[in-house]
């Protein structure tokens, strides 16, 4: 787990596996408050990248730090 803080808001990255959906997350939450507002997931089957948001007011700094977060922890496309 990752912590951050954007505009003195804390947030968290989690990441973690869906064997439903066949790929690797990292979950953007707000610490103490919204947990899963955003997520970065990988495919292994389609091998890509999908963000996806679940609420408002997330500042794009924290969606930006969720995407770098996300490229360096999730797998690389390239196999």
């Amino acid at each position: 787990m990752s912590e951050f803080t954007v505009d003195g808001r804390a947030f968290t990255l989690v990441r973690g596996s869906d064997i439903d959906r066949d790929g690797m997350y990292l979950e953007l939450s707000e610490a103490g408050g919204r947990s899963g507002i955003a997520e970065l997931f990988y495919s292994d089957a389609h091998r890509n990248f999908v963000l996806s948001t679940f609420g408002d007011d997330i500042p794009l700094e924290a969606i930006e730090m969720l995407i770098a977060q996300g490229r360096k922890s999730l797998p690389a496309k390239s196999a």
